[in-house]
Parts: C-alpha cells; sequence; structure tokens
C-alpha cells in the first residue's frame, strides 16, 4: 500500500549540484505521487524552517567519508521531535563501498539524538568531481540512472520499506579521520587564486554554500569557512579561480552535469557488466548494474 504524505520535508547541502539534481527530483517524484514537500538549501548550519515534518529526508554530498560540516551543524540545530521518521541519502562519486559506507553515521547519530527514527539510508552516486573523472560512459550512464533510482528509493519510502545499512568497521575509521578535512577545507579555500582574467561579475560570491566568499574591489576574497565544495572552481563562468595548494583535487577539464548529461557515449551497445571500469570504479559499475536486470532502463 502506498502512503502520500502532507508534511514532507527535503532538506539538502549541494556544493557542485548532483545532490542539489537529486533531492528536485525527489520533490517532482513525490508530488506527482500526490505528496506535499517543502524543500531546504543547507547552507550556514541553521534551519531557515523548524516547523514539523513527517518524514525528513536528509540529502548531502560525501565530504571525506563523512557529511559535510554543515549538515552536522544544521542537525545539531534542529529543534526536538518525537519519533519522526527520516530518510538519510548520500550522493557519492563511487558508490557505497569501502571507504563511504560509515559517511552516514554520524549524522543518523544526530537525527536520533534530536529524536528522529531514521527508517531509511541509501547512496546515490552521481558523476565524480574529485581528483578524475569516472571513465566514459560512466558519467553519462550515472545521470540516466538517476531518475530511476529517485524512482526506487520514492517508492520504497511512500511503501514503508525499512532500508539500514551496515557500515565496515574500517570505514567507521576512515569516517573519524576524514573529519579532520573541515580544517584541511578552510585551509584550502583561503588560498585560492584569483587570475588576472576575472571580470568581477560576482558568481562566486552569489553562489558559494559557505557565504565564504565576499567581493572587494571588483575581486573575490576568501574566508576560512571554506566548505571544500569546489562550487566556485567549477562555475566561475571565466574560470579565473584555480587553487592554491593541492591542485590535483580539481579535475583539469572541469565538471558540469549539464554537460555530462548531453554527452552519450560513443559505444552504447556495450552492456553495463562488460563494461572495463579499473578498480576505483567497480562500485559505480556494481550501482549500475543494481538498477535494473537487463539495463535497458539506462538508454544502452
Amino acid at each position: 500500500m502506498m502512503n502520500t504524505y502532507s508534511n514532507i520535508k527535503i532538506a539538502y547541502y549541494s556544493g557542485t549540484g548532483g545532490t542539489e539534481l537529486a533531492a528536485k527530483s525527489f520533490q517532482r517524484h513525490l508530488e506527482t505521487a500526490g505528496c506535499t514537500c517543502t524543500i531546504e538549501t543547507i547552507t550556514d548550519g541553521i534551519s531557515k524552517n523548524q516547523s514539523n515534518c513527517d518524514p525528513l529526508i536528509l540529502l548531502f554530498p560525501v565530504h571525506a567519508f563523512n557529511a559535510p560540516d554543515a549538515v552536522y551543524k544544521w542537525i545539531d540545530a534542529l529543534d526536538m521531535v518525537n519519533q519522526t521518521s527520516a530518510a538519510v541519502i548520500s550522493v557519492s562519486g563511487a558508490g557505497d563501498v569501502c571507504p563511504n559506507t560509515a559517511c552516514r553515521v554520524g549524522s543518523i547519530k544526530r537525527l536520533t539524538k534530536k529524536g528522529y527514527h531514521v527508517l531509511y539510508e541509501r547512496m546515490i552516486v552521481m558523476p565524480s568531481n574529485w581528483v578524475a573523472p569516472a571513465p566514459s560512459p560512466l558519467p553519462y550512464l550515472l545521470m540516466q540512472a538517476l531518475p530511476i533510482v529517485i524512482d526506487q528509493i520514492t517508492s520504497d519510502l511512500l511503501s514503508g520499506v525499512c532500508r539500514k545499512a551496515k557500515p565496515l568497521w574500517i570505514d567507521r575509521i576512515f569516517s573519524a579521520i576524514g573529519k579532520l578535512e573541515t580544517a584541511g577545507g578552510h585551509y584550502w579555500g583561503k588560498r585560492i587564486q584569483v587570475m588576472e582574467h576575472c571580470t568581477g561579475c560576482g558568481w562566486c560570491a552569489n553562489h558559494c554554500p559557505a557565504g565564504n566568499i565576499t567581493m572587494a574591489n571588483v575581486k573575490p576574497t576568501f574566508g576560512d569557512g571554506c566548505h571544500f565544495c569546489l562550487k566556485c572552481i567549477y562555475g566561475c563562468p571565466s574560470k579565473a579561480l584555480q587553487p592554491g595548494t593541492c591542485k590535483f583535487v580539481v579535475i583539469p577539464e572541469g565538471y558540469c552535469l549539464q554537460d555530462i548529461a548531453q554527452q552519450p557515449p560513443q559505444n552504447p551497445q556495450v552492456p553495463v557488466k562488460d563494461l572495463k571500469v579499473g578498480f576505483f570504479w567497480l562500485g559505480v559499475k556494481k550501482y549500475l548494474m543494481s538498477l535494473s536486470d537487463n539495463q535497458r532502463d539506462l538508454s544502452l
């Protein structure tokens, strides 16, 4: 039996757009099913709407095997509730594999302390924006897969399916170590370099999720609150920003989900199970193979 809800809240943090795309897709699917949703973007860590909801759907990208620090701050600032149901959806470029399997543990613990009953958790895989892109045709196929997996999750939530993961013990260690990225991100963001061809358009300042960028003398300046999301570097219309340290984390050719979605693979007849993707992308391949038995839904 499918339920319809009148007060669903979707809250999400997004840097380069993958999690935002997923959150808005959830909203469309749920509203099509007759549900009423509110949607909130997590930025500075303070909830802008503390009204009652049931359920809460929380989405975030995986940052160093965790939720972004802004998400933890957002949860900590929530009012106490009494067993409000919740779902936690993480988004990564590698899949629900080691070392990412504990990435939702911290947010689930915090929600539980606030009185939420987390009944459902899952990973959505989007094209990687970190260090290196996944080999073709994986990025394109992930964009094709998004509405399929959103439809699956929506059906689960409306049917009352309970889905809980069992993180690997080693990934809990990775998650604990990964929390050091918050300080590292502040250091990294403070050292972003502005190139001479910057036009001073202010796009970076207007779109920074952390509110960490201000304009001074028609040039962006960076504070010490960077979330390390890479949005400013990939999104700059003039491509006038570059890292001052750890330059390897940025994909040289850039990152644009719209472009990825519009670039079909040259050989679309190869089944996903037969793709040669390399060890680091086996989690992505596994994710794509799990979505349907014959993969025809992925336009192969």
